[in-house]
């Protein structure tokens, strides 16, 4: 069983995340964000401090900052809103499980390094939450197995499956998983598509997205 939470770091501790090139030009952000958008800064600088250092898709998000901003938002609301019923511990599991189904080495760096930051992940422990024979109990299992499913072929989410998601979490904690599947589906598709470049502070961590769970005995 994992520690206690880390708290994020403080925004006078962010890293410098290296040199990289996108296939397009990153916008000017300036030292102390001022050249992002007034509207959308304290988003950014959030993002910033809670990574702790500035991400490289969110830079390239800073094109279109209007969109930006709604996406940050939605990301903070899915992921860490304290109405939530789902913890941010479970949210990050089940983020890296939908991140690997759909191939994004980008997400699943940031994920996998986040669990081991923020929670003290092991590598063995990040391997078991990528295992669909190692959950921790059988409310996680359906739900890990939804996000597979639905992150993989959503056509393929059987009424059996829906029914057991329903009997193990409440409607609004469902819809929570629900929400996840589809965001970090978006998340995936535009990374993968864009082809990210991993910041230098995560990169070991892609080797996840070539994880094979051990076959079942």
């Amino acid at each position: 069983m994992s520690t206690q939470p880390i708290p994020p770091k403080p925004v006078d501790t962010v890293q410098y995340e290296g040199d990289s090139k996108a296939f397009l030009p990153y916008p000017p952000i300036g030292d102390n964000l001022e050249h992002v958008p007034i509207h959308i800064r304290p988003d950014v600088y959030y993002y910033r401090a809670r990574m702790g250092f500035f991400p490289n898709a969110i830079k390239l998000y800073l094109h279109a900052p209007w969109i930006a901003e709604h996406m940050f938002r939605m990301n903070n609301g899915l992921m860490r809103d304290e109405r939530n019923g789902l913890d941010e511990e479970l949210k990050y599991r089940l983020a890296l499980v939908a991140s690997r189904t759909n191939d994004c080495p980008y997400c699943v760096a940031h994920h996998a390094c986040t669990l081991e930051r923020r929670w003290n992940y092991s590598e063995k422990e990040i391997a078991e939450t990528l295992d669909p024979a190692a959950p921790r109990n059988e409310r996680e299992a359906v739900a890990m197995e939804f996000v597979r499913q639905a992150s993989k072929d959503a056509a393929g989410v059987t009424d059996d499956l829906r029914a057991r998601l329903a009997q193990h979490f409440k409607p609004p904690e469902v819809m929570e998983i629900v929400l996840l599947v589809g965001f970090w589906k978006m998340y995936n598709v535009m990374h993968v598509a864009m082809n990210v470049p991993i910041e230098e502070l995560v990169t070991d961590y892609k080797e996840w997205v070539t994880f094979d769970a051990p076959p079942k005995k």
